[in-house]
């Protein structure tokens, strides 16, 4: 989130010191190119966070499917 915020704030800055004289065909590609920049952001921040979750869930899985077979060894010694 940070990252994005500083690219946006960038992009602001950049937006306010550009020069009048630029057609708006320049504008446009400014525009579509920090739009790109800002999606790659997103996308790779959705990417690493879905690794994480992925990761975090398949650690609860394993926790589980030990403590059931720990339970089930258990139940059998009563």
């Amino acid at each position: 989130m940070k990252k994005l915020l500083g690219i946006l704030a960038i992009a602001g800055v950049l937006t306010a010191c550009n020069n009048a004289a630029d057609s708006t065909g320049e504008k446009k590609d400014s525009v579509d190119s920090v739009g790109s920049a800002t999606k790659d952001v997103i996308d790779s921040t959705a990417d690493a966070n879905k690794d994480k979750v992925d990761s975090l869930t398949d650690a609860k899985k394993e926790t589980l499917e030990k403590m059931d077979s720990l339970n089930k060894k258990d139940s059998t010694k009563k």
